[in-house]
């Protein structure tokens, strides 16, 4: 089972590190921080947004065009969940313009197939493959884009209200529903300076794909 062990994105580690999350290593172009299941590579040499990802088993250097390396299954689980109190990595979201051929991208590279589909409203769609504990949700809108892309990213933490009240609400919004019965979710605001579109959500009740 291909599973994903690394997020890559760009920009300055600093603002990681001051949300919470747990610095594994350091170097002057790559920091490393413990997401609870996955690791959070951050390249400054990178312009600020979501760059690639690394997942087991796969041997293609693109899944629909994201850049993809192929990662080790060697990591010693759980991660230091960090003031953060990350406690893993809940979903992952790719736009395309297709979701037909990103979502037959991602199976015949992983073998995880299409779990659901669903109609989001306006024109969006959708669609949910399962990557390990991580749920790729691949979305499509009329709203076209220039290329298929990681666009942002999600992570469970132990007590939502307890980061909010450690962040502040220039850093950490409200918590409010999420789409998934019994849980909320609070999205990071542009004083976290993360660079990539990040939320939180809290454990609740978990609803399987």
């Amino acid at each position: 089972m291909s599973l994903i062990t690394a997020l890559v994105v760009g920009g300055s580690p600093e603002p990681w590190k001051a949300f919470g999350f747990h610095l594994l290593s350091a170097t002057p172009s790559e920091s490393r921080f413990s997401l609870g299941d996955v690791v959070l590579v951050v390249n400054s040499t990178q312009p600020a947004g979501m760059v690639s990802w690394e997942i087991t088993e796969v041997n293609t250097e693109t899944i629909d065009g994201v850049l993809t390396a192929r990662g080790a299954n060697d990591l010693e689980l759980p991660l230091e969940p960090g003031n953060a109190g990350c406690l893993g990595v809940d979903h992952v979201v790719v736009r395309t313009n297709s979701l037909d051929v990103t979502c037959a991208a991602i199976e015949a590279a992983t073998g995880a197939p299409v779990k659901r589909i669903r109609d989001a409203g306006s024109g969006m769609q959708q669609a949910f493959h399962k990557l390990g504990s991580v749920v790729v949700e691949v979305v499509s809108a009329t709203e076209q884009v220039e290329k298929t892309h990681l666009w942002g990213f999600v992570v469970n933490v132990s007590d939502v209200d307890a980061l909010c009240a450690f962040l502040g609400p220039d850093i950490l919004g409200t918590p409010k529903p999420a789409t998934q019965p019994g849980r909320r979710i609070a999205s990071a605001r542009s004083g976290a300076a993360l660079g990539v579109p990040f939320a939180v959500m809290d454990l609740g009740v978990a609803v399987a794909i």
